[in-house]
């Protein structure tokens, strides 16, 4: 065996960089989980994860995986330069310029993934799932599109067990605001659908993120049939399975519904998620804008848009799927692969 074959068969050496995001949540971390357990299979990879969180940690542990818990980037700066990797991959908070030139001169290639801050110039390649519509701007080492969504075993599970779009009786309305729903849209929401004058069934999930009271929620609920509340800390999973129509907010919620295969209204929570232009018509979405500007006209009008049309709800359904979410993962694990054996092109891609 010649010395280039044997270079060809050592294994890799991947450093995924994680830490949380407010406005992200909790899905970077998620992202990382999944894509480095699919990784770590053939390559030899390791997790640096900045948290104090047991609960972040936890995530990692579920996938049978234990990170190296960083303080600092002096100290992840160690880490790195110590080991060398032929791949870094960031993900959840945005970078800052200073903290990526500590890394670069210790890497072959750095990967970023849904990173706006000013240190995602010096990637070699930033892959975002929360692109905007407007492309002009798009910096040269960027790639974007729906397929930068990695799906958790969860989701490929839920997706596979799916059985039917029938609508229930009644329809069972599930209204999910993760990632903090700092303006409170939960609220807002469920008080124009208790407006309607139909039978629902609607379900309100309460993740662990949710910063606000749950009593008016509950007075709230007290007041009509088959309306309660779902806590949980993955309780938008945990009811995609009985869903009929999703309401949710545009990060990346949307994908997770999308990879299913449900009828789904979103709202913004924030200026951020308003210029995602993912969760929208062309990929099978009914977008009400801005939630805190959200009208309850146009709310019910989107719902029952949904509930009245057979067609419209399949027609969405059709165009969620078309999208093959379900299969990012390897999309995702060959690229990053690519990147980790220096088989990229930046501008072929």
């Amino acid at each position: 065996m010649n010395k280039d074959t044997v270079r060809l068969s050592e294994k890799k050496k991947i450093a995924f960089i994680v830490e949380q995001c407010q406005t992200k949540g909790i899905y970077p971390l998620e992202r990382v989980a999944t894509l480095a357990k699919s990784l770590e299979e053939e390559e030899t990879v390791w997790i640096f994860l900045k948290t104090t969180s047991n609960e972040e940690i936890q995530i990692f542990t579920n996938e049978q995986i234990t990170p190296i818990l960083f303080d600092n980037y002096n100290e992840l700066t160690k880490h790195i330069r110590n080991l060398q990797p032929d791949l870094i991959v960031q993900d959840g908070k945005d970078t800052l310029i200073e903290h990526v030139e500590q890394l670069k001169p210790y890497c072959k290639t750095l990967v970023h993934f849904d990173d706006f801050g000013d240190g995602a110039q010096f990637a070699d390649c930033n892959i975002i799932a929360l692109f905007e519509e407007t492309k002009e701007n798009m910096a040269q080492n960027t790639l974007a599109g729906p397929y930068a969504f990695a799906v958790t075993d969860t989701i490929r599970q839920i997706a596979e067990s799916r059985a039917s779009n029938e609508l229930s009786s009644p329809p069972h309305i599930v209204v999910a605001y993760e990632d903090g729903d700092e303006n409170n849209l939960t609220y807002r929401t469920l008080r124009h659908l208790t407006q309607l004058n139909i039978p629902l069934k609607v379900t309100v999930a309460i993740d662990r993120d949710y910063k606000h009271s749950v009593e008016d929620l509950q007075m709230m609920v007290l007041t009509r049939r088959n309306t309660k509340i779902f806590k949980h800390e993955r309780a938008l999973e945990q009811l995609l399975t009985e869903a009929d129509i999703v309401i949710c907010n545009a990060s990346y919620s949307p994908y997770k519904v999308a990879a299913v295969g449900v009828p789904c209204i979103t709202a913004a929570q924030n200026e951020l998620e308003l210029n995602n232009s993912f969760p929208r018509e062309q990929h099978g979405f009914i977008h009400l804008g801005l939630g805190r500007k959200m009208k309850q006209s146009n709310i019910q009008n989107a719902v029952m848009e949904f509930l009245l049309h057979e067609s419209r709800r399949e027609r969405a359904v059709r165009k969620q799927l078309e999208l093959e979410i379900i299969d990012n993962n390897e999309v995702l694990k060959s690229l990053l692969l690519d990147f980790a054996y220096e088989r990229h092109n930046m501008v072929s891609l």
